[in-house]
């Protein structure tokens, strides 16, 4: 079998030739077709997650095809995701995984292979952020970060959900203008933006209902000053750093709330029905996720570009 392989803590993993797994009891076979890649995966192979102990296999989630299950017959084409690889278990780059029975996801035949693996993390964690601030129909919402993965399907997710206002915060140019076609109804430059507070409230036409945060540092702090009355911002990241000084005095008078969240921390049954409300967007055609797909083979520059900030989903073909 096929795999890739993180030898060694500090380097990017490298294909190999390993045995095919043996599922336990009750647990899931899987030939797998594509796998994506996700920031949290490097972070463990860099050494910033202590605890991790190779030689393992990474991926976090993956797309294939039953070989045997208990609760689905074989052939079934079924999204799943793993235990974050490296503490223990191997994850989904390989030719044949193994995994829950409760983390299969039944696909349908309208979406594709590597579609349905670059929309889940993004998706879900994109989902559930906004379960998680109660967004209703008609709020205003912002997305920092909006060129990134989950930047780009929580935008795409506030226009499907009914926002009125969904206004795209980033640097990358490129990408803010391919979200001005899909989802925003504006977009903010990060490089040529000095007040941020001030250009979300004109970008949105009034102060913001709920921001969604993949970034935190200062471009947070000043989305925070820019929130309603009883507005949230919900933190899913930290790409811009871990320091801040929160803008209290906006906070109290907004009577705003910060909320955190961690899809790897979330209840397996809650991210399933978070991951079946994004397929079903795509299958309705309101989301997409931009993605690309490498093979196995090339999966030591595939995962290099990934610490890079691709501004596209990296998907590994295993096929």
């Amino acid at each position: 079998m096929r795999a890739a392989q993180v030898t060694e803590i500090g380097s990017p993993p490298q294909m190999v030739t390993l045995p095919e797994p043996v599922p336990g009891e009750g647990e899931a076979l899987i030939a797998v077709t594509t796998a994506s890649l996700n920031p949290v995966e490097l972070r463990v192979a860099a050494g910033r997650m202590p605890g991790a102990s190779p030689p393992y296999v990474p991926g976090l989630e993956g797309v294939g095809t039953v070989i045997g299950s208990p609760t689905l017959p074989a052939g079934t084409r079924v999204r799943f995701e793993n235990d974050l690889p490296g503490f223990g278990r191997d994850g989904s780059i390989r030719g044949t995984a193994v995994a829950e029975p409760e983390a299969l996801f039944e696909l349908p035949a309208s979406v594709e292979d590597a579609e349905a693996a670059a929309a889940g993390v993004v998706g879900i964690t994109s989902e559930l952020a906004y379960r998680l601030a109660g967004m209703k129909e008609g709020d205003r919402v912002a997305v920092l970060g909006a060129t990134g993965g989950v930047g780009q399907m929580a935008v795409q997710l506030a226009a499907a959900r009914g926002a009125s206002a969904v206004v795209a915060v980033g640097r990358h140019r490129p990408g803010l203008e391919w979200l001005g076609s899909n989802g925003a109804t504006a977009t903010v430059d990060l490089e040529g933006t000095t007040d941020l507070s001030a250009a979300l409230l004109e970008a949105a036409g009034g102060p913001i209902d709920i921001v969604i945060d993949p970034l935190w540092g200062p471009p947070a702090m000043a989305a925070i000053a820019a929130l309603a009355e009883g507005g949230r911002l919900v933190s899913v990241g930290n790409t811009a750093g871990t320091d801040a000084d929160l803008p209290l005095q906006a906070m109290r008078k907004a009577r705003s709330a910060l909320l955190g969240l961690s899809s790897g921390w979330t209840p397996l049954r809650d991210k399933m029905e978070a991951y079946g409300f994004v397929i079903e967007q795509m299958t309705a055609g309101r989301v997409s996720v931009a993605h690309e797909v490498q093979p196995l083979d090339e999966i030591s520059q595939a995962w290099i570009r990934q610490g890079l900030s691709p501004h596209t989903k990296l998907v590994i073909s295993l096929s």
